[in-house]
């Protein structure tokens, strides 16, 4: 307990270390307003010095990290397949995240709204993406046009087209004794496959 305690309070302090070197860089490279914002928002106490003394730390540290983009070089006694059944390892610095080109779920709209009687556990869209399923709690599926629900959510200056009208939910179905757990349509066929915990496979 007293170990994580000293722990929390060095790491605090060097917290406090860092933020007194960003405030001092940005003093000595002429960012004044955002030293003085940086001095405000952690309480800075005694007012930083401008200083370059954290572009020489990082300096520091850049030269004396092991060159990440240097070959691998080879293990002696290894013939050329155990190499590559060893392989290259694995890069943790390697950038993962892909660019998102989708936008934030906070700019969808809601185009339709059903229930079911309890909370919905599964959803799938069709391969050609003109229907979609949801499965619920309550043992039902609910399959929906996705024209007819997009039908729906038509400004009220616009009049939907006669072969869109009607209701979205196309089908509920029963079929299920217990929570639907997961849903998937057919690639090619008209087939909608289930699961439940009741393990019964309906189609």
């Amino acid at each position: 307990m007293m170990k994580d305690e000293t722990e929390e309070k060095n790491c605090v302090k060097q917290r406090e270390a860092l933020y007194r070197l960003i405030i001092s860089q940005l003093f000595y490279d002429g960012y004044s307003q955002i030293a003085m914002s940086l001095t405000t928002e952690v309480q800075a106490d005694p007012p930083c010095p401008p200083s370059e003394r954290l572009l020489h730390v990082v300096n520091a540290g850049l030269q004396h990290e092991p060159d990440r983009h240097k070959n691998r070089e080879p293990v002696p006694g290894l013939n050329p397949i155990q190499e590559i059944l060893i392989g290259p390892g694995l890069d943790l610095e390697y950038e993962t995240e892909v660019d998102v080109t989708a936008p934030e779920p906070a700019l969808y709209e809601t185009a339709y709204v059903t229930s079911h009687k309890a909370n919905c556990r599964a959803g799938a869209f069709s391969c050609d993406g003109q229907l979609v399923a949801t499965g619920s709690v309550d043992s039902s599926i609910k399959i929906l046009d996705v024209d007819r629900m997009l039908a729906k959510s038509c400004p009220d200056g616009l009049e939907p087209t006669t072969d869109t009208q009607g209701h979205p939910v196309i089908r509920t179905l029963y079929d299920h004794l217990e929570e639907v757990t997961c849903l998937e349509f057919h690639p090619k066929e008209p087939f909608l496959i289930s699961g439940s915990r009741d393990d019964l496979e309906c189609q």
